[in-house]
């Protein structure tokens, strides 16, 4: 499994998140799926094969979603930077090796669906078939006896930010507003609950290797994207500055505090710039403003 597809597990197998993603893509952002209902599985199948050998597939998420110990779905979730023209194949082959896990059962009584979800960073619109009739070619003939399947595809780049903020509330808000290139500052505001693995995949969908430089030194729920981004602003103009030069410390710790940046972010912008002389700034210019 290569870093993206870490960094893109980490992030959506949160329940928090992953709740969000499938009650924005599925349900419209009705809040229909919550946190404590699902249990994650195991995410890699086995079958046989025309040659006989036994094989393995593996999912990117999958989850159990249950009520008071019903099981309502098997809900997966799989992850694409580049458009797959054969997506709806293998979605097809992962929403099967599903169905064919519960023919093991022996009550067979209880059959329960399964649901995938294919989020897409890339940034050309997506254009492959979406469901299966459209993928192949079928005799006219043939038509009306094959079965078709439509998968679900969200296209995360070209959603509005109005759409966005209509459909999650999650840290998965924050990061479809940065791949949708969302600049409004306004629209920056969100707390970012889960700080390190959010930055990770920041990280790896779009190169940009500031964002794992910050790993481990945001306290959850401190810092907003708003913020990261002024601070980089800044820090372009800390990279300068020769060491034990302190008056220009001092400016930009100044500019970054009257942006609103909070301290903990002021601090790991400018390791070099003692913690307490950036809380003895702050609280003169609080004092000074009161």
């Amino acid at each position: 499994m290569g870093n993206k597809d870490i960094a893109e597990k980490h992030f959506e197998e949160i329940n928090k998140v992953f709740a969000d993603i499938v009650n924005g893509t599925l349900f419209a952002g009705r809040q229909t799926v919550h946190e404590n209902e699902l249990i994650d599985i195991p995410c890699r199948s086995q079958y046989k094969a025309d040659d006989g050998e036994l094989h393995e597939q593996e999912r990117d998420i999958v989850k159990r979603w249950s009520k008071e110990n019903v099981i309502f779905s098997i809900i997966g979730i799989e992850n694409q930077t580049v458009i797959d023209k054969d997506m709806v194949l293998r979605v097809i082959g992962y929403d099967g090796a599903s169905y064919r896990s519960q023919l093991i059962k022996k009550d067979y009584s209880i059959r329960y669906p399964v649901t995938t979800i294919v989020l897409y960073y890339g940034k050309e619109p997506w254009n492959a078939p979406i469901n299966l009739k459209n993928r192949l070619s079928i005799p006219k003939e043939l038509s009306k006896y094959v079965s078709d399947y439509h998968i679900n595809v969200f296209d995360i780049s070209h959603t509005s930010t109005e759409q966005i903020n209509h459909l999650f509330n999650s840290d998965f808000k924050i990061l479809a507003k940065h791949m949708n290139g969302t600049k409004d500052p306004n629209e920056l505001k969100d707390k970012i609950e889960y700080p390190d693995q959010l930055l990770k995949l920041l990280s790896v969908l779009t190169g940009d290797k500031r964002f794992k430089s910050l790993q481990g030194k945001l306290k959850e729920g401190d810092s907003t994207m708003d913020e990261l981004l002024d601070m980089y602003e800044n820090k372009g103009k800390i990279k300068g500055i020769i060491e034990g030069k302190n008056e220009a410390y001092h400016e930009v710790t100044i500019n970054m505090i009257k942006n609103g940046i909070s301290l903990d972010v002021i601090a790991a912008s400018i390791p070099a710039f003692p913690k307490d002389e950036i809380q003895k700034i702050f609280d003169s210019i609080t004092k000074n403003n009161n």
